[in-house]
């Protein structure tokens, strides 16, 4: 999933969203190969991820402030929307005792909106022009 051109040329940032691409990949590769027998390593992932975007959005915002970036009130709206979004199919994993259909509408969810938000949000941080994405 990861690709080079989706550095922004900020270490931190590129090495979190690295780790993010990584992580959503494992997910995506323990529900192929059967979320009942992986369910433990599924939510360990979902976990991992959730913990992670937080912190991973925390330092993306406070290096947009650093740059005095002119979208950050538009790119913090969608951090805050994602979040919410996780957080809805977080509880409708846990109601369903991750079931497989609503762990891989999460999946599907997630590797769409990272790559997404990317290839094009991110990429205007650093006034590069929005990558091609592959879904």
């Amino acid at each position: 999933m990861w690709k080079d051109e989706y550095c922004i040329g900020v270490e931190i940032v590129d090495k979190q969203h690295q780790s993010l691409f990584e992580k959503t990949a494992e997910l995506h590769s323990a529900i192929e190969l059967g979320v009942e027998e992986n369910k433990q390593e599924i939510i360990d992932s979902i976990i991992f991820l959730k913990s992670y975007a937080l912190n991973h959005f925390s330092d993306e915002e406070e290096y947009q402030k650093s740059i005095e970036y002119s979208g950050f009130e538009e790119h913090k709206a969608q951090h805050k929307a994602f979040i919410k979004n996780l957080l809805q199919h977080e509880k409708e994993m846990k109601q369903a005792n991750f079931a497989e259909e609503p762990v891989r509408e999460f999946a599907k969810t997630l590797k769409v909106w990272l790559l997404f938000h990317v290839a094009n949000s991110d990429q205007r941080i650093v006034g590069k022009a929005p990558v091609a994405m592959e879904v």
